[in-house]
């Protein structure tokens, strides 16, 4: 755990907002780890300024705590923001907590009370923020792909055995470990994700205790993740390995629709529409999506010097075509590496970014926007298709 930093629980204003109440509650759940590692909090008769301050100081070297107390406050942490204060919200009232908060309480203290209500709760909400934050995937689809919202269920426990079975056995074959794969299903915004945690190959790394050095021997946990699109009968797969993904893609379609070739079609993004101009952003016809601007794009060229250009602007089109002698603002040579879009969703005032880089990655202002954005993607062709090649 000695990687973490906390971002919040380290500043003794944030510690202070929060309370001693609170804060002791919260450090009375760790009383024996503490014992165990020797770590010695403040001395509540401290006055407020020297308490909250050596908590800090405490906190501020986390490779000293115990990894259970690492493990909660790196998840308070990351949800006392405003989108994790909404998921803890929906999640308290889905639940039907006995939690209400008071108007002046911080996102840290929304995260902290949830966390000692209910630690499954948050941990559950935090899988889902992490899992949406990830932008590089790669999709497939059925070639025939069919509308499924109103007919797909989440698959049962048997079926998740029998997918954890197999996953099992792969894993094995390939030295990551054998029955140590465990499968999270999320059900986020009509979409179905599937967190993957399983070993990874063998480690080494050394360790240092005092003046004695020791090679340490472990296999490192690893999370991946398959999300299934009923409306667009598609998965993303978001893996290290092509061989990982290709056995997430064939067991996935073998458990959920009978046919390990069911996804046997490849995803993949392109920015070659951008040359046609202006009408590439037309967003008509694809309902919840008012308007598109093209706000940046990264052109390169080939040759020893590996040269680019970054075209930046409010409207890179519009922009171009206000000069006395308009121009093409995308380079007819050059390959097209990344361009960033305003995106008008709705009767909003303000738009949310969306990024596209070629071949795989599509970064999004909000997960929810990405089904619009994968039908608009999709009707002006900066989605691709071919055949899967084994």
């Amino acid at each position: 755990m000695a990687s973490i930093r906390f971002k919040r629980f380290t500043k003794p204003h944030v510690l202070k907002d929060i309370g001693r109440a609170l804060l002791g509650r919260f450090f009375a759940k760790f009383k024996d780890d503490l014992a165990e590692k020797e770590v010695t909090l403040p001395d509540p008769a401290l006055a407020d300024e020297e308490y909250f301050g050596t908590l800090a100081d405490v906190l501020l070297s986390p490779e000293g705590l115990p990894g259970t107390l690492n493990d909660a406050l790196y998840a308070i942490d990351e949800m006392a923001t405003e989108d994790g204060q909404q998921r803890l919200e929906e999640g308290v009232a889905e639940a039907q907590l006995p939690l209400t908060f008071d108007e002046k309480s911080t996102r840290e203290d929304i995260a902290l009370q949830v966390w000692l209500e209910s630690p499954e709760l948050l941990a559950q909400k935090h899988n889902e923020q992490r899992l949406i934050r990830l932008s590089s995937f790669e999709y497939y689809s059925n070639p025939a792909p069919t509308d499924r919202s109103a007919t797909f269920q989440a698959p049962d426990a048997a079926t998740l055995d029998a997918l954890t079975g197999a996953f099992d056995l792969w894993f094995s074959r390939h030295n990551r470990g054998h029955k140590n794969t465990k499968i999270e299903p999320h059900e986020i915004d009509g979409e179905f994700w599937f967190m993957i945690r399983h070993g990874d190959t063998y480690a080494r790394t050394p360790k240092v205790e005092g003046s004695r050095s020791e090679v340490l021997h472990y296999r490192p946990e690893k999370d991946d993740v398959v999300v299934y699109t009923p409306d667009l009968d598609e998965i993303r797969i978001h893996a290290g390995t092509k061989g990982e993904k290709q056995l997430y893609r064939e067991k996935f379609g073998f458990y959920l629709f009978g046919r390990e070739n069911f996804f046997s079609e490849f995803k993949t993004y392109t920015l070659e529409p951008l040359r046609l101009g202006k009408d590439s952003l037309d967003p008509q016809g694809i309902e919840g999506i008012r308007e598109i601007i093209l706000r940046e794009v990264e052109m390169g060229w080939d040759g020893q010097f590996n040269d680019g250009l970054v075209r930046k602007s409010d409207d890179v089109f519009a922009s171009a075509a206000a000069y006395e002698r308009s121009f093409n603002p995308i380079n007819e040579k050059a390959k097209l590496r990344r361009a960033a879009f305003d995106v008008y969703f709705g009767d909003e005032e303000k738009p949310r970014k969306v990024q596209i880089r070629p071949p795989n990655i599509l970064k999004l202002g909000r997960h929810c926007d990405a089904r619009l954005v994968h039908r608009w993607l999709s009707k002006q062709k900066f989605r691709t298709t071919g055949q899967v090649q084994e």
